[in-house]
Order: structure tokens, then C-alpha cells, then sequence
């Protein structure tokens, strides 16, 4: 089963990686009004994290002969991670007050879940050696790039308005 999605995982695999490496471009750029902009400095370690969860799951995704569970097992750390920790920081800046309105941050947080509640619906089904598990990663891979390049783009971009 998952030794078909080993090319799906090789250029993930460089894809995010690339896309963590112009983050951290990004970040340096801008470092100043990053670590001085309320909440800036928690969105981005947010960036970074689900990207860097991309990049995690497909390179366990390369190695070779591991058993569906073990892929499980490995796919339900990264994904608790990635879901986990953003959680706790987009929480923390709500109780702060750094979001401008309730919606923006009802807005956030459902674009970060509907990102990362994939890899561990994944992790579930491959846990349960179920085809369907590589087609979940696949799209949580997916939406946490498209969640990451969103997040890069305001950190890079959007700052400067």
C-alpha cells in the first residue's frame, strides 16, 4: 500500500522542504515587525510547524518497509503535533486579545483544523491498515502547504500594509 505513494512522498518531501527555507527567508526579512507585532511571532512558529509536518510525514512515508501501523503511529505524532501546538498558540492570542475580531479568529482556527485534522483521520485509518489512509495524508499534506504558503504570504507580505 504505501510503497505506491513513494514518488507522492519524494516531492512533498522537497517541496516543503523548499517552502520552510523561504519561511525562514521571509522571517528574517521582516524579523523586526515580526517579534514586535502582537501574535506575529506565535503565527510564526505556527508556519514553520505545519510545514515542517509536510515535510515529516512524507519523509516517513520513504522509509522503506515499515507496516501501515508503524506509518500510523508515526503519522499520529506529527499530526498531534501540528494540530496541538498552533491550537495552544492561536488559543493563548485569543485570551490575549491580539485578534481583531471574533471572526478572524474563528476564521484561523477553522482553516488550521480543516489543515491538520486530515493527518490524524490518516493516522487513524493507516493504524487500522485501511486503503483509504494515503488519500487523507494526501490532502492534509496538501491543505497544511496551502495553510503554510497562506501564513508565509502574511508574514512576508501582508505585514508591510
Amino acid at each position: 500500500m504505501l510503497e505506491s505513494w513513494t514518488d507522492f512522498y519524494a516531492a512533498v518531501a522537497g517541496a516543503s522542504s523548499a517552502m520552510a527555507g523561504l519561511v525562514f527567508v521571509a522571517l528574517s526579512i521582516n524579523l523586526t515587525r515580526i517579534v514586535s507585532g502582537p501574535g506575529l511571532p506565535a503565527r510564526a512558529a505556527e508556519t514553520i510547524i505545519v510545514l515542517l509536518a509536510a515535510l515529516i510525514a512524507a519523509l516517513a512515508g520513504l522509509i522503506p518497509g515499515q507496516s501501515a501501523q508503524t506509518f500510523g503511529l508515526e503519522l499520529a505524532a506529527v499530526g498531534l503535533t501540528a494540530w496541538g501546538v498552533p491550537l495552544c498558540f492561536q488559543i493563548a492570542a485569543a485570551r490575549a486579545k491580539r485578534y481583531s475580531t471574533r471572526k478572524l479568529f474563528l476564521l484561523r482556527m477553522a482553516l488550521h483544523q480543516v489543515a491538520t485534522l486530515p493527518i490524524l483521520i490518516a493516522s487513524a485509518l493507516m493504524l487500522n491498515a485501511r486503503p483509504d489512509g494515503p488519500y487523507w495524508l494526501a490532502a492534509g499534506i496538501i491543505l497544511t502547504l496551502v495553510f503554510g504558503l497562506q501564513n508565509a504570504w502574511v508574514l512576508l507580505v501582508e505585514i508591510e500594509r
